[in-house]
């Protein structure tokens, strides 16, 4: 079991009386999908969405739940403005050429985003 799965896992709904966000990542618009969230949001729920281009069609990723805390402090998101260090954060998803979902800060490391099912594979 991965030492980062805490970090981002999928789940199924959003607890009752918690707000999420709701993004759609385009692939013909650099294949990423970025915007400041507050890190008192943590943990964040996430419903990640994707399109080829601005008349695809939308396809539901999964609905994710964010540590953005321990994000931070794997170096996968940052601060925002860069350089600060305030409760603002700069949260980036991008979809790589092979198909799959992560975030990762530009020019640094990422962390993969399961896709629905992937850590229940072979669980009865």
């Amino acid at each position: 079991m991965s030492k980062t799965r805490h970090l981002c896992e999928i789940v199924p709904r959003v607890p009752p009386g918690i707000k999420d966000r709701s993004w759609t990542l385009r692939e013909d618009n650099h294949a990423h999908v970025h915007d400041v969230v507050r890190l008192t949001e943590s943990p964040l729920y996430l419903e990640l969405s994707w399109r080829p281009n601005a008349v695809g069609q939308v396809r539901q990723v999964g609905l994710f739940r964010l540590d953005l805390n321990g994000l931070l402090q794997g170096e996968y998101i940052r601060h925002d403005p860069l350089g600060s260090d305030g409760t603002e954060l700069r949260l980036r998803v991008v979809r790589t050429a092979d198909g799959l979902f992560y975030i990762q800060k530009h020019g640094g490391p990422r962390i993969h985003l399961p896709a629905r099912g992937e850590f229940t594979k072979g669980v009865k």
